[in-house]
């Protein structure tokens, strides 16, 4: 039977129109990005930034404490279908299984490596009011009045507080360490604490602002946001490297093609200039590496900081 023009328009009228129910294609699901530290902190900062640039929706949730072993093991436990994830950093993964007498997880276990994202150093620095003016100010101090200077970090095992330690015992003198939850910043410019490791994403802008003095860089080589600045190494301390690396995971037993597609993902916001530009401006260097290469690095890791911490003595109970 032949259709009427007025039918023939109707269905022509029909095809071009948006599909509606099963067949409409779906928004990506929302991805939820836990984040082990504080909000401001340098993980939270490349998180946000991460999450602004990603190309769909995510949502970052901060979960501080325990030097990160809290938010992990909530990703840890989580549903392993791909749309939640850990930006964990170095502590978690690798130094904390060393140095706690209880793991609430297990990171090679129970978690699946996608990709490390970047690598940061760490700022020795003081407030801007403090009588310190040089590394050499606060071991002299140290020496002078065993156990009244102060040293914050970011919980146990993370680069702050593994720096802190490792300066006592290079210059054989007594510190008090002194762990935060929430940013530990405020107090060393208000002098609560004497010194601190920070990372320079955080620390950076404050020192620029006179809220901080620096007096001294973490990584290998002098950072391109402080030239002027000396390493640990230049000072004399061999071997000295105070810097932070941050990763993503997501639980064991997400599907590999989830991992592969949101690796390819984060490939794609690693390579934008713009991305990169940001992360540099802050004093992270960008990496964007692959499953496997964040899986070796995480194995290697672990073996050297179980035999680091085992020198070092340091404890949590």
């Amino acid at each position: 039977m032949a259709l009427t023009r007025r039918e023939m328009l109707v269905a022509a009228a029909a095809l071009t129109m948006p599909r509606s129910g099963p067949l409409q294609a779906a928004e990506p699901p929302l991805l939820k990005l836990v984040v082990p530290f504080a909000a401001g902190s340098a993980p939270d900062l490349i998180a946000r930034l991460l999450a602004q640039a990603w190309g769909r929706p995510v949502t970052v949730v901060n979960m501080p404490g325990a030097g990160g072993n809290i938010g992990v093991d909530h990703v840890a436990k989580a549903l392993a279908d791909g749309y939640t994830l850990v930006l964990a950093g170095d502590a978690a993964l690798v130094v904390n299984p060393s140095i706690y007498e209880s793991m609430p997880f297990d990171p090679q276990r129970d978690l699946a490596p996608v990709s490390q994202i970047a690598v940061t150093p760490n700022l020795l620095v003081v407030a801007a009011t403090s009588p310190f003016t040089s590394v050499a100010d606060i071991v002299a101090a140290a020496r002078r009045a065993p156990g009244r200077l102060t040293y914050a970090s970011a919980g146990a095992g993370t680069s702050s507080h593994r720096s802190g330690e490792w300066l006592k015992r290079a210059e054989a003198i007594d510190i008090a360490h002194v762990p935060y939850r929430t940013s530990l910043l405020p107090d060393v410019v208000n002098g609560n604490v004497s010194f601190a490791f920070a990372n320079v994403a955080t620390a950076m802008p404050m020192v620029r602002e006179g809220q901080l003095r620096a007096l001294a860089a973490g990584g290998r080589a002098r950072l391109d946001v402080a030239p002027g600045l000396p390493t640990m190494i230049e000072l004399g301390y061999e071997d000295f490297e105070s810097v932070a690396w941050f990763g993503l995971l997501v639980p064991a037993g997400t599907p590999e093609g989830m991992i592969i597609g949101l690796h390819a993902d984060l490939a794609v916001t690693g390579a934008d200039p713009a991305v990169r530009r940001k992360l540099f401006a802050i004093g992270a260097d960008p990496v964007f590496g692959t499953p496997d290469a964040f899986a070796s690095l995480i194995g290697t890791e672990t073996q050297k900081w179980a035999l680091l911490m085992k020198r070092t003595g340091i404890r949590v109970p």
